[in-house]
C-alpha cells in the first residue's frame, strides 16, 4: 500500500504554505527632527557612511549663536584680564613691602592711610589665590559655552548612525541644495536609515509542527510580476514583541544581487511561500490520495490515518498538498 500511495524523496523541495512577509534591512534606525530651516540635505537612496551628514537645522542662527559667544567669550576676558592686572599690581606693591626692613616698613605705613592693614604674607597668599581663579574662570567660560553650543549643533546635525541609505519622510523642495523651511507634522520621523548591508524575508511562523522542523532546511520565494522572483535562504529565528504578544520570526537572507529589489519593496506587503527541503529518507504523501484511502473513513486526523497505514514511520509536516514522513 506504501508504494501506491507514496514514495521516498532526496531533498525534495516542498511547499508548507503561503504566509504573511516583509522585507527588512540588516539594522533600520528612524530620525526624529525639531521644525526650523534645514539645509545640507542629503540625497536620498543614495549609500552613505556612518558619520555623514545627513541634514542641518538652522544652520544660520548656530553660525549666528556661535559669533555671539565668541563676542561675549572675549568682552569677559578682557573684563577679567583687566582685575588680573589690577591684583598684580597690588601683588608687586605687597612684595615689595615684604622685602623692605622694619624701619623701612614703619615709613611706608606712615606715608600710608590709616586704614590701611600691614600688607603679609597671607595678603600675598590671597592676591595668588584670586589671580589662579580668575585665569580659570575664563578658560572655564570658554569651554562651557562652546560645549554648549557644540552639544546643540550635534542636536541640530542629523549624521548617519551606520553604513546604509536614507529615506526622508517628507515632500523634498525641487532644489535641496538650498535650505527650506521644515515643518513636523505629529510623530512621523524626519528620516529612516537602513543598513543595506544584508536584506531579509521575514516571517512569523507559530505552528508548532514547522518549529520543531530543522531550520536549515527552510527557504521562502516571493513570487513577482513578470515571472520574477525573490529568495532567501534561512539565516536565523528571534523572538520579537507583536501587538498580541511574543512573535517567532524566521529571517531567511536575501542574495545580493537581488540587494536593490529589496530595498524597492521596503515597507510593502508581500506574500511568500514556505519552502521544506526534505531530507533524505523522507517519503512524500499526496494528501488527495491519502483522504480517498478506504482506511480514511475511519479516522479523525492525519495523523491516525498514518499511523494505520505506515505504523513504522512517523508525521514530520503536513503542507498544503502533501504529508511527509520519516522512518521512527
Amino acid at each position: 500500500m506504501a508504494a501506491l500511495l507514496g514514495s521516498a524523496v532526496t531533498a525534495a523541495p516542498v511547499q508548507v504554505g503561503t504566509f504573511p512577509a516583509k522585507i527588512v534591512p540588516e539594522q533600520v534606525a528612524t530620525l526624529p527632527l525639531e521644525r526650523g530651516i534645514v539645509s545640507d540635505l542629503a540625497t536620498p537612496g543614495e549609500p552613505r557612511k556612518r558619520g555623514d551628514v545627513l541634514a542641518v537645522l538652522n544652520k544660520e542662527q548656530m553660525a549666528q549663536e556661535r559669533e555671539e559667544m565668541e563676542l561675549k567669550l572675549a568682552r569677559d576676558r578682557m573684563s577679567r584680564k583687566d582685575e588680573i592686572r589690577k591684583l598684580e599690581a597690588q601683588r608687586r606693591k605687597i612684595v615689595f613691602y615684604l622685602g623692605l626692613s622694619n624701619s623701612e616698613r614703619r615709613y611706608a605705613r606712615a606715608t600710608g592711610s590709616e586704614n590701611d592693614l600691614p600688607p603679609s604674607e597671607e595678603t600675598l597668599a590671597d592676591i595668588d589665590e584670586r589671580i589662579t581663579l580668575l585665569k580659570r574662570e575664563v578658560e572655564s567660560m570658554a569651554r562651557i559655552r562652546n560645549n554648549e553650543l557644540t552639544r546643540k549643533h550635534a542636536r541640530n546635525t542629523l549624521r548617519m548612525p551606520f553604513d546604509g541609505r536614507v529615506q526622508y519622510h517628507f515632500t523634498l523642495p525641487e532644489n535641496t541644495a538650498e535650505p527650506f523651511e521644515y515643518n513636523a507634522t505629529g510623530s512621523l520621523p524626519f528620516a529612516t536609515i537602513c543598513d543595506d548591508s544584508a536584506f531579509y524575508i521575514t516571517l512569523n511562523i507559530s505552528r508548532a509542527e514547522l518549529t520543531q522542523l530543522p531550520e536549515q532546511q527552510f527557504q521562502v520565494l516571493i513570487s513577482l510580476p513578470e515571472g520574477r522572483e525573490l529568495r532567501g535562504e534561512f539565516s536565523h529565528r528571534r523572538v520579537e514583541q507583536g501587538n498580541g504578544g511574543d512573535l517567532l520570526v524566521y529571517f531567511f537572507r536575501i542574495p545580493e544581487k537581488d540587494h536593490e529589489r529589496a530595498f524597492s519593496m521596503l515597507g510593502s506587503n508581500a506574500r511568500a511561500t514556505l519552502i521544506f527541503n526534505a531530507p533524505d529518507g523522507t517519503m512524500e504523501l499526496d494528501k488527495g490520495e491519502l483522504a480517498r484511502h478506504p482506511a480514511a473513513a475511519d479516522c479523525r486526523n492525519w495523523e491516525e490515518l498514518i499511523q494505520k497505514l505506515y505504523p513504522e514511520y512517523h508525521l514530520i509536516l503536513i503542507s498544503e498538498r502533501q504529508i511527509l514522513i520519516r522512518p521512527r
